[in-house]
């Protein structure tokens, strides 16, 4: 396990990602519908980009993250909301959960983890009966880049290889690929020698969310690629 106080989860990403909003709606309504109304446990909330959405949705929502320094700031910026805890947890902790939860968020947090298989076990520990998984992480090992090495990956993934790693624990109930264009995007840069934070992915970055109330109708149109995957599922009994 990794030391929480040298984990600086907010610098694993582009600083641009605070200030896009077309693209955090999309990913939000993709899976917004599957959030239990019960107890929501949201891993690696990092800038807290998703946590106030998702507690509108719950009646308790625990907000995590291994970075104490992200944790402290989210908390500040989400003070008025009173349906949140806070926890500093490396994954899942399950030490520091004091009771079971309805449903797991995790976004962009699966391929941070080595031992991924670990953290599905875990998580199937904390969920109640029925409970719900949602995961959504970079796809495909082909696009593996200078990116995913600054921003602490370890690997890209595939429905398939989705199906094999939840098999024993859940059942899929939705899977698909995510920002069918954003694939095409993300194996140019993958060239690239661009830094993830520099000033030339900052750009592109806020660019492509100006157009994504247009670019988003092509995953209706690709159906066997993605930048990422998303997949919703429930707790075998």
């Amino acid at each position: 396990m990794n030391n929480p106080s040298q984990i600086k989860s907010r610098e694993t990403m582009s600083n641009a990602i605070t200030q896009i909003t077309h693209y955090h709606d999309w990913v939000f309504n993709s899976f917004k519908d599957f959030i239990k109304n019960g107890i929501a446990l949201e891993i690696g909330s990092g800038h807290g980009i998703y946590s106030k959405k998702i507690a509108k949705l719950v009646h308790k929502l625990i907000v995590s993250d291994i970075d104490v320094r992200a944790i402290e700031i989210i908390k500040e910026h989400l003070k008025s909301i009173n349906n949140i805890d806070y926890v500093v947890m490396d994954g899942v902790d399950n030490s520091k959960l004091p009771f079971q939860v309805d449903t797991i968020i995790a976004i962009n947090i699966i391929e941070h983890i080595r031992n991924d298989d670990t953290f599905i076990k875990c998580c199937y520990d904390i969920l109640n009966l029925n409970g719900r998984l949602i995961i959504f992480a970079p796809a495909f090992q082909i696009l593996f880049s200078n990116y995913d090495r600054q921003a602490g990956h370890y690997r890209r993934y595939t429905k398939s290889q989705f199906r094999i790693l939840l098999q024993n624990h859940f059942t899929i109930e939705k899977m698909h690929y995510f920002n069918k264009i954003g694939f095409w995007g993300w194996l140019v840069n993958k060239y690239s020698k661009s830094h993830i934070n520099s000033k030339s992915t900052h750009s592109q970055i806020k660019l492509y969310d100006k157009l994504i109330p247009f670019l988003k109708y092509f995953d209706y149109l690709i159906p066997f690629i993605g930048q990422s995957v998303i997949v919703m599922a429930t707790k075998k009994t």
